[in-house]
């Protein structure tokens, strides 16, 4: 290998770097202006629910699917948004219906999303947020720190977040493992009503 393509590598990883780090602190400064209520919430009381998945994980789809019928069965308004890591929503996905996609093209040089999916995302203000990202993303984390949600579920994560409960996975870090345990915790909650 020359050396000016490994110093090209070397740059580029760097300038990556760059990038995440500048998001992160924009992120954080963002969130400080976030006002939210936090409140306990299990599946009698929540009214409202978001669900944010990587629609690039092919199990995806047949575990949200079934967990958003879970919700709307317990009476719970449900609206769902998948991240697409391409620059376009593929044909297959358009045929969803009421499902919202947020693409790599929404995100600006330091990950932050915008556009009319994003927009919905944060003008709604649901009891319960559930992330069934497995990974902490950037383009995700300015969507789930940035919500106003009372109550933010995700995967366990020893880096920053904002998440009220979070989900150990261990071994199993399967979808379908991870909804079974949002219905268990969740459930197993008792809401401080005033």
């Amino acid at each position: 290998m020359n050396s000016s393509l490994i110093y090209l590598i070397v740059f580029l990883l760097y300038m990556a770097k760059l990038k995440e780090g500048i998001g992160k602190k924009i992120l954080k400064r963002k969130k400080k202006g976030i006002i939210r209520n936090k409140q306990v919430h299990n599946f009698e009381t929540a009214k409202s629910a978001v669900i944010l998945f990587d629609s690039s994980n092919p199990e995806s789809f047949k575990v949200i699917k079934e967990f958003r019928k879970f919700l709307e069965g317990q009476e719970i308004k449900c609206s769902v948004y998948g991240y697409v890591n391409q620059k376009e929503i593929p044909q297959e996905l358009l045929f969803w219906k009421n499902y919202a996609f947020i693409t790599r093209k929404d995100l600006n040089w330091y990950m932050k999303p915008s556009g009319e999916a994003v927009e919905a995302f944060h003008a709604a203000e649901p009891d319960l947020l559930f992330d069934f990202n497995l990974d902490l993303s950037l383009g995700i984390q300015f969507l789930v720190q940035l919500s106003i949600a009372q109550m933010k579920i995700g995967c366990f994560t020893e880096e920053e977040n904002d998440y009220d409960l979070m989900i150990s996975l261990s071994e199993n870090r399967e979808l379908a493992f991870l909804a079974e345990q949002f219905k268990i915790y969740i459930a197993m909650l008792t809401p401080i009503l005033e």
